[in-house]
């Protein structure tokens, strides 16, 4: 069962996830002149490595059965696309940058894995898939849940900082339920 501290872990890590996908939406294709980090994959990268403490102290029964190798998955999708968008940040722009992305497109392990499927349905299903737990003692937190995470996976990337928000406001409301019972 996870505890206190893997909950607050938990919340921050989606908290700073949010402030990544916010610096995405911000800086749009700008994000290749980002110097001398690329502040918005590490955001990504600290935001789901600060949720494993959480996921791995999940109930093996029910529905978290399911939840922990789920979201296990998307986070290590996460930090593999995190990777990748590394790479493309370090490469000059122009031929080379075009010749390793049609590598990388045309090679469906690491391609549909780590930038399509990994990091969209698989970590969104993660999210979602503990939340349910909740749903007969936090029910507005669950609906939270569920109504950001089918919003960051069915609208566009532009909304997604506020969905993540929305989605940490609703895990926040499901762990009060919890420490008041």
């Amino acid at each position: 069962m996870p505890t206190r501290l893997d909950r607050g872990l938990f919340l921050a890590g989606l908290a700073i996830y949010a402030a990544g996908q916010l610096v995405i939406t911000l800086l749009g294709w700008e994000m290749q002149n980002q110097r001398p980090v690329d502040y918005a994959h590490w955001l990504l990268i600290i935001g789901v490595a600060l949720l494993i403490p959480y996921a791995a102290r999940l109930p093996r029964r029910g529905i978290e059965l399911v939840a922990c190798p789920v979201l296990i998955a998307g986070i290590i999708a996460v930090i593999g696309m995190c990777m990748i968008d590394f790479v493309f940040w370090a490469l000059p722009s122009g031929e080379v940058e075009n010749e390793v992305a049609g590598i990388l497109m045309a090679e469906p392990s690491l391609w549909a894995v780590f930038m399509k499927i990994g990091p969209n349905e698989v970590f969104m299903t993660g999210l979602l898939l503990p939340a349910l737990a909740f749903m007969k003692t936090a029910r507005i937190g669950t609906a939270l849940v569920v109504v950001s995470a089918l919003g960051i996976l069915f609208t566009p990337q532009m909304f997604n900082a506020g969905l993540y928000s929305v989605l940490t406001i609703g895990y926040w409301l499901c762990f009060e339920r919890l420490r008041a019972a």
